[in-house]
């Protein structure tokens, strides 16, 4: 489990925060019976500064896909997701199947401390087996909860000891003090 970590960015002024182990898989995007299923995350920003991105990884891609990833701010404790802040899209083919992705979103101001979530969708008849964290691990990402829904069930269920493996990256705005 990685967390607070500097140590994989090309960039070493990037805060990285979130959980990488690879577990078990949810599935996102519309199954063959018109059902929609959605996946998220809630987190707390580690730091101000710039969200510049989210990567996931997908385990398993079945046919081609556009992803939808949605930013929210978050009200953890009425568990109610309030403004969206940022949506980006990302084509996904096979070919990215058992790679992190990518999800950049340039421009995002994020405060320290602050609760926000993700929600993740897929469209046009693909669908991804997005990983969660390995489930032996108990609440392996502390600063946030797993959420899942669908479209039968749009208001979606959280779940504590779960999370998805995720990577979010800031790059600390210019007021941000170091420890």
């Amino acid at each position: 489990m990685k967390t607070l970590s500097n140590f994989r960015n090309a960039n070493p002024a990037l805060i990285s925060f979130g959980a990488t182990e690879i577990g078990p898989y949810y599935w996102v995007g519309q199954c063959r019976n018109g059902i929609d299923y959605y996946a998220g995350q809630t987190f707390k920003a580690p730091a101000d500064g710039w969200l510049s991105r989210i990567k996931l990884f997908p385990s398993i891609v079945f046919g081609a896909t556009t992803a939808t990833l949605c930013v929210y701010e978050f009200d953890e404790k009425n568990y109610s997701w309030r403004n969206k802040v940022a949506e980006t899209t990302q084509f996904i083919t096979k070919g990215m199947e058992g790679n992190w992705i990518n999800f950049d979103l340039r421009g995002l101001m994020v405060n320290k401390n602050y609760n926000y979530a993700f929600k993740l969708s897929a469209k046009s008849g693909g669908m991804l087996a997005i990983a969660e964290c390995p489930w032996n691990i108990v609440n392996p990402y502390a600063d946030g909860e797993e959420w899942i829904g669908s479209s039968l069930q749009e208001e979606g269920n959280f779940h504590k000891d779960f999370d998805l493996a995720f990577e979010g990256e800031i790059e600390p705005s210019a007021n941000a003090q170091f420890i």
